[in-house]
């Protein structure tokens, strides 16, 4: 497939890039070989290949809920910088 030094400028343009005059012609290269490559993909015969999301069969493992012992409001506080009746004490960050 023939990407045109335009489409480059195009595809530079939106993604805000500068390209040189340069690396518009080596761009140019790697995305029509990258094209072609995937043009090939197209004539492979995929008729009894199942499709799939990923190509590990992998699935997520999750651990059971359980209940802990609860530390006590003063176990909490314990190592906190500043407190007042049992709650934390922080700096306020709304004017």
């Amino acid at each position: 497939m023939r990407i045109s030094i335009e489409e480059v400028e195009k595809m530079a343009s939106l993604s805000m890039l500068y390209v040189s005059d340069d690396d518009k012609k080596m761009l140019q290269s790697s995305l029509e070989s990258i094209l072609s490559h995937a043009q090939r993909l197209n004539e492979l015969d995929t008729e009894n290949v199942e499709p799939t999301t990923y190509i590990l069969k992998q699935q997520n493992v999750y651990r059971e809920d359980e209940t802990t012992d609860k530390l006590s409001r003063e176990e909490l506080l314990r190592n906190a910088p500043e407190q007042e009746d049992g709650y934390f004490i922080v700096p306020q960050v709304v004017e």
